[in-house]
């Protein structure tokens, strides 16, 4: 069984104009409230850590916008099943959010988003 592949796969159609925006647990924030507001009907999905890059990868959320501190290790592993599930991981200026290019290790704002086939 530990051998076993599943594969993942971005939801590609919306459930009927419903957003699933999945969130910070533990750090909700004004720019998030902000965030959403492009949105005409939101369901929010509140969970920790990586898991949010993870929801979006296997099709149970439509975008993570992180507009709060992380730090590289907080995302690398997400981002990378996120991407090979067919997700976009973008900073908030669409370009990609690439890792250890500073002396620093903290990430900027970045959005993880299904990408339409």
């Amino acid at each position: 069984k530990g051998d076993e592949r599943i594969e993942l796969k971005v939801t590609t159609k919306p459930n009927k104009g419903l957003i699933r925006v999945v969130g910070s647990r533990s750090h909700p924030s004004p720019d998030l409230a902000e965030f959403v507001k492009r949105f005409d009907e939101v369901e929010m999905v509140s969970k920790g850590s990586s898991l949010k890059l993870c929801l979006v990868a296997e099709g149970s959320a439509d975008i993570y916008p992180r507009l709060g501190p992380t730090c590289e290790w907080d995302t690398g592993a997400g981002h990378a099943i996120a991407e090979i599930a067919g997700a976009k991981v973008t900073k908030l200026d669409g370009s990609p959010l690439i890792y250890n290019t500073k002396d620093e290790y903290l990430n900027p704002y970045f959005v993880v988003s299904a990408v339409e086939e």
